[in-house]
């Protein structure tokens, strides 16, 4: 049931998170054979019986193929690389807030939700921390964008100081009723939201938001990026100002549209870890997982391929 409420429709997130305990044990931290000694090798034994044992290169190899491996050697890598060349731009009071954020969102159903995406406190943590990294890195990159042709596109499609009312849900059944009944004429919103035990949320947007004032939305869903978990939400236009001739005039909000929509630009994402990976000469030495880093390679010097040792 946890899981069924948290699922996305956007399928895995970013960093989705190390599933298998035995991967986790592994490699999730970023080796691949760490947490049972500091002199753990491929020939480490860990269960014994008459003629044979059991090896943590053993078990590596028997897992090594599958995805969750994969995603979790992809993790470690992007984890290590991102904080050599970022890691003093996040703190651990960032972390904090995020991870408070979302414990408080999700309350008693919070350890569910974690336990639900094969996640524990500090596998958590981690994720946050990598995609504040990553979130740092983009808005770097993204800077060069913040160009007159840009703030004046993105002032095309900019409404200020539109007033909205706003109810939100983690089950989506009730999202979508509440958008349902909100819409029919003549009906309370504030009333709606409160007979399906909903809250309502009043706020100013100064963002890209078209929608006209009085006017309800279809349920508009916002995955968590570390964990996967879905946030539904119905929003209702109360008023809209005046739009002022001047881009200048919005010259700051305008700059976080701008910015925002880089950070949800996958190929600039990846074109921004590409060159980190590039500049760290990062290499699959493996064959095993030779097509991790497919999705970042392209004009980026960093490689997929096999090669007989690796740079440090």
């Amino acid at each position: 049931k946890t899981r069924d409420a948290v699922k996305t429709s956007s399928g895995a997130p970013f960093l989705r998170g190390l599933v298998l305990v035995a991967v986790s044990a592994l490699v999730g931290a970023g080796a691949m054979y760490v947490s049972l000694g500091n002199k753990t090798t491929e020939e480490t034994i860990l269960v014994s019986m008459k003629g044979d044992t059991v090896t943590v290169g053993d078990v590596f190899n028997s897992l090594k193929g599958s995805n969750q491996t994969q995603q979790s050697v992809l993790s470690a890598t992007l984890q290590k690389v991102l904080e050599k060349e970022y890691g003093s731009k996040v703190s651990k009071e960032d972390v904090d807030k995020a991870y408070k954020q979302a414990s408080e969102q999700y309350g008693d159903q919070f350890s569910q939700v974690l336990a639900a995406y094969g996640q524990t406190e500090e596998s958590y943590r981690t994720q946050i921390r990598t995609q504040k990294l990553v979130e740092y890195a983009v808005n770097q990159a993204a800077q060069k964008d913040l160009t007159e042709a840009n703030y004046k596109a993105a002032y095309d499609n900019y409404t200020p100081n539109t007033e909205v009312q706003v109810v939100s849900t983690t089950d989506k059944a009730v999202a979508d009723k509440v958008a349902s009944e909100a819409k029919a004429e003549g009906a309370d919103f504030s009333k709606v939201a409160k007979d399906n035990s909903l809250k309502v949320t009043s706020k100013t947007v100064n963002s890209a938001f078209k929608q006209d004032a009085n006017a309800v939305s279809d349920v508009v869903t916002v995955s968590n990026s570390s964990t996967g978990a879905a946030t539904y939400y119905v929003v209702k236009t109360v008023s809209k100002s005046e739009k002022n001739a001047d881009w200048k005039n919005y010259k700051d909000d305008l700059t976080k549209v701008i910015i925002n929509g880089k950070k949800a630009d996958t190929n600039f994402t990846n074109s921004v870890i590409a060159k980190v990976l590039k500049k760290y000469n990062v290499k699959v030495v493996d064959k095993s997982f030779s097509t991790i880093l497919d999705q970042y390679v392209t004009g980026s010097g960093a490689s997929s391929s096999s090669t007989s040792s690796s740079s440090k």
